[in-house]
């Protein structure tokens, strides 16, 4: 056997680790994909409670372990109609009453609900004020502030009304959901929490296609030893 021959066996064996740890590194670098829902079937309730005094001074911890706040775009807190019942007129849009409600009022502002332990899937039901061409935005945060999905629109879309909106991911990474616009109401929120399974996550495929590349070069580099010595 020549010394190209050699050479070019070795190079066979070296490339397939190569290529599996570049595949490796793409896969485990694949972020978990996030879909805007109208539904959560299986959902569990974080019931806003209801309150005789409803102008509460945000944040407000309810549920189980989560935290409402809101937030104008100077940093400042607005007042927030945390847990009223009453009839709430969101203009151009349908009336709410009954059913306990968050909301801060006719003034542009972002309200949010954080989850002490993050979920792969946040609904709610949403209301706002459907004047002008202001900007209603939902959006959803990792544990470090990353934006992982948003969805904007015009408050006055025909295609948008008030109704369900969220957002569901393949793992549990959502921390905070969020939503801005111009006098923004919310009810009725429930959360979902993906079971861990016994399927390998990305990182623990990529770790085992590096560790077959690698079982794969071994056995090459053996066979060309082999012929070299034959």
């Amino acid at each position: 056997m020549t010394d190209m021959t050699r050479a070019a066996q070795r190079g066979r064996a070296f490339r397939l680790p190569a290529l599996a740890l570049a595949g490796a590194m793409m896969l485990a670098a694949q972020p978990a994909a996030a879909a805007v829902i109208t539904t959560l079937p299986e959902g569990v309730a974080q019931a806003i409670p209801a309150r005789s005094e409803p102008g509460a001074s945000a944040p407000v911890r309810f549920g189980d372990g989560v935290t409402y706040d809101a937030k104008m775009p100077n940093g400042s807190r607005p007042q927030s109609l945390f847990g009223m019942t009453g009839t709430t007129n969101f203009s151009n849009s349908v009336v709410w009453s009954g059913t306990p409600l968050a909301t801060f009022g006719a003034r542009a502002a972002t309200m949010s609900f954080t989850f002490d332990d993050p979920v792969s899937a946040a609904l709610a039901e949403f209301n706002w004020t459907r004047l002008g061409s202001s900007t209603t935005s939902f959006r959803i945060y990792n544990s470090e502030g990353a934006l992982l999905e948003s969805l904007s629109f015009t408050a006055n879309d025909p295609a948008h009304v008030a109704g369900f909106y969220g957002f569901q991911r393949a793992s549990n990474d959502i921390s905070r959901f969020e939503i801005e616009g111009y006098w923004v109401g919310a009810r009725n929120l429930s959360t979902f929490t993906e079971t861990v399974s016994a399927v390998p996550e990305p990182a623990t495929w990529a770790m085992m296609i590096i560790g077959f590349g690698g079982a794969g070069a071994v056995i090459r580099r053996r066979r060309v030893a082999f012929a070299a010595a034959a």
